[in-house]
């Protein structure tokens, strides 16, 4: 009977660091499409634009710097309690935010939110399956994420569409259900031991034990090149669908990235049983070709090249991101998994981030459709170092088998 208690239980704490996972992602994804209506309505400059978008990065990585690891030491729980309260008040903030500072204040909130969460939740996952699942749930891991920054993204563009009061409607649609998210989290049952040594966790740092430094290392260029891409999307992605191609349906710009972050979830699902360092040349190979018709579409205008371009993004994202991750995930020790799930997040983010805050500063002297030019140039580039470690790892594993 205390068997099939504790199974209950770990079913109960699995589903709800899911959807807590997926919730998290969501409401980052959320303000995307209210972009390109913030700088019509409030007279924002790109600048202005880009730097909403990049506060919430700096809050990010500053939580993951300092808090990456602190799940691993006082319990998830508390965290992902944190980090759902901290979501909600953020799309409360933003919901009723008449300047630009407040929503540079919302913003950096759902940084901090979605540093506590993603590899506190992320850990949780693994905490709460068998090890005989850990494959499993690191492709969970890597497609949950994107697959739900997209949806948020879908969903508030539909509301922002056909729902009144399109600056309101959409973050207290999420925020309900952050806040509904609380109560289950309050009910979970702690799996992980905790550990001595929390003030020093705080101590700025990139956890990558020295079990799977070798796969970090590996990892790190199709990491860079895949959310370099999300990046783009996700802090272009409305600016480039109304301007350059003409497409005034929110919705319609929305299910541009949900294309991107979509495919990329189903491609983890159909290819977490390969071998991740083919998934990855895939999906390298991949980023590449869909950065070159990211150009083609932004050059022609084409609105139906800009979707194929999109879904073969997505295609890239989902094998180099979740090959990069499973190679991580499946050797990490039980111990340092929160830290190590946060040193992932943090090298992803910095790519997620920082090139599209450089792009605002960009646009006003080259123009929106140049500096997408150079963007998807730089994804390319990125793809291609990442094709080089991965090429470099192999021969190297040929020769150790030879010896």
């Amino acid at each position: 009977m205390a068997h099939a208690n504790n199974f209950v239980t770990d079913k109960f704490g699995f589903t709800t660091a899911l959807i807590g996972l997926c919730l998290i992602a969501a409401h980052s994804g959320t303000p995307s499409p209210l972009f390109p209506l913030y700088s019509e309505q409030w007279g924002l400059s790109p600048l202005e634009v880009s730097s909403v978008f990049a506060v919430y990065i700096l809050g990010l990585l500053v939580t993951l710097l300092t808090c990456g690891a602190l799940s691993d030491h006082i319990g998830r729980r508390p965290v992902a309690f944190c980090a759902l309260l901290i979501a909600a008040t953020s799309m409360l903030v933003m919901a009723f935010a008449d300047s630009l500072n407040a929503l540079l204040i919302a913003r950096v909130l759902q940084g901090i939110a979605s540093g506590l969460g993603f590899g506190t939740l992320g850990a949780a996952l693994l905490d709460y399956s068998p090890a005989s699942r850990h494959g499993t749930v690191a492709m969970l891991n890597g497609a949950v994420p994107p697959a739900a920054i997209g949806f948020g993204a879908l969903l508030s563009g539909i509301l922002v569409q056909f729902a009144p009061h399109p600056f309101q409607v959409p973050y207290l649609v999420v925020a309900s259900l952050l806040i509904l998210a609380l109560i289950p989290a309050c009910l979970l049952k702690e799996r992980h031991p905790r550990r001595p040594g929390v003030l020093c966790s705080l101590v700025p740092s990139v956890l990558i034990p020295k079990e799977v430094r070798r796969e970090f290392f590996v990892a790190v260029g199709a990491l860079l090149a895949s959310w370099a891409l999300v990046g783009m999307n996700l802090g272009l992605g409305a600016s480039i669908s109304k301007t350059l191609l003409n497409i005034q349906s929110p919705t319609l710009g929305a299910l541009a990235i949900m294309a991107v972050t979509g495919t990329s979830s189903i491609l983890g699902v159909l290819t977490f049983r390969f071998n991740a360092l083919k998934v990855m040349v895939l999906g390298c190979a991949a980023l590449i070709l869909g950065s070159a018709c990211l150009v083609l579409a932004v050059y022609t205008e084409g609105v139906a090249v800009y979707f194929i371009a999109s879904i073969i993004g997505g295609i890239g994202l989902g094998g180099a991101f979740q090959g990069g991750l499973r190679t991580i995930v499946e050797r990490v020790p039980a111990l340092q998994r929160g830290g190590t799930l946060s040193s992932v997040y943090l090298v992803s983010y910095l790519a997620f981030g920082l090139p599209t805050l450089i792009a605002g500063l960009l646009i006003p002297s080259f123009g929106l459709k140049n500096v997408t030019y150079g963007y998807a140039g730089f994804v390319m580039l990125l793809s291609l170092i990442a094709l080089a470690l991965i090429a470099g790892t192999s021969r190297q594993n040929r020769r150790t088998s030879k010896g």
